[in-house]
């Protein structure tokens, strides 16, 4: 196994410090990890590591940490079976979304880390008349990708299950903007074969979408093997059930990469207004005609969004999913800079005057 075949690219060999080389540290890369206990690939074979004290010591959030995707330099250690992660190289691209822990009164946005260098993003949606087709829910993974910097493909699967295939990829074509749709049956022989393309030596893709649309069974199909346990709907109320519990890399034997994450059903954006903007874009271009340039589209006089809603142009299901992920993204945005002053602001413990004992 090459680096070039674990995605390994002139980026990262850049960014690999000389003193980690001369050091004897050797790339590798995060394909699991659970409770800061790492599995990792390279090309000397499998490892399980730990983050050195050091590597810990730096660590101020959680995203420091590495996640899966990452690559790290390692040591191999003297049995030749564990290693210790001594350096994350930075990250091509990240995919994560948002966390929110309370503290008091006051709460907190933090990133919580799903993916790391991916180059395609296979967002997946189901026709089968359950939860698994949901427009909404499609702009928001959008949103996601197009902040992590990956390419954005949206695969409809289980095509065979409905009846309106051609109106779903049209209804799927309106939010969508300049993303490939590709409607599929990975329970055929060549069902997946227009996916087939993506599977690149050192291109690596990420799976995105609730539990029991298929993500599993696509992988299965494109490896042309059984690497990923498959499920099946409840009858009861059509919903998934989840197969996959962890994300995990895995590395196809005719070359390319692939990361299957478990079932996100609720995404809680950890993103910019730029990543928003390139998922509406019609609304965006439209509201340029907005008489006040801040224009919240909620009944200002002379809004051009609100003209174009009246006129049919935009839906108002897809406005105000838009609105939604502004606030949503605002508030988090707010969260982190007013965590950032608190940081700063904290006043330091005052010393304790120490007693001296009278003789």
């Amino acid at each position: 196994m090459t680096l070039e075949s674990l995605g390994w690219s002139e980026f990262f060999r850049q960014n690999m410090t000389s003193d980690a080389t001369q050091a004897g540290l050797i790339p590798a890369r995060i394909s699991r990890n659970s409770k800061h206990i790492y599995h990792v690939i390279s090309e000397k074979g499998k490892f399980v590591a730990r983050v050195s004290g050091a590597f810990r010591h730096r660590a101020a959030e959680s995203s420091d940490y590495p996640a899966v995707g990452d690559w790290v330099a390692i040591k191999i250690g003297a049995d030749g079976l564990e290693a210790e992660i001594r350096e994350l190289l930075p990250r091509k691209t990240v995919f994560s979304r948002q966390g929110v822990s309370a503290s008091g009164t006051e709460s907190k946005s933090f990133q919580q880390v799903v993916a790391c260098n991916v180059d395609v993003a296979l967002i997946v949606a189901a026709l089968d008349g359950a939860r698994g087709f949901n427009p909404r829910r499609l702009e928001r993974y959008l949103t996601l990708t197009r902040h992590s910097g990956a390419e954005p493909v949206i695969v409809l699967n289980k095509k065979d299950l409905c009846d309106e295939v051609e109106a779903k990829i049209e209804q799927t074509k309106e939010i969508a903007a300049d993303a490939p749709i590709h409607a599929i049956n990975a329970l055929d022989e060549n069902g997946v074969e227009p996916l087939l393309p993506y599977l690149k030596e050192g291109i690596t893709m990420v799976m995105l979408g609730p539990s029991g649309i298929g993500k599993s069974t696509i992988i299965n199909q494109m490896a042309g093997e059984s690497l990923m346990k498959t499920g099946s709907v409840r009858e009861v109320d059509l919903r998934g059930r989840h197969t996959t519990t962890w994300s995990e890399l895995l590395i196809f034997d005719k070359g390319g990469i692939v990361i299957d994450t478990p079932g996100l059903r609720d995404v809680q954006l950890w993103s910019e207004e730029m990543a928003i903007g390139e998922t509406f874009t019609e609304i965006i271009e439209i509201s340029k005609s907005c008489r006040f340039r801040n224009c919240s589209h909620s009944g200002e006089p002379g809004c051009a969004v609100n003209v174009a809603l009246a006129e049919g142009k935009i839906s108002k299901d897809r406005l105000e999913s838009y609105k939604k992920q502004k606030k949503e993204i605002n508030d988090s945005l707010r969260r982190r800079e007013h965590g950032e002053k608190r940081k700063h602001e904290r006043p330091l413990r005052p010393r304790r005057k120490i007693q001296r004992k009278k003789r």
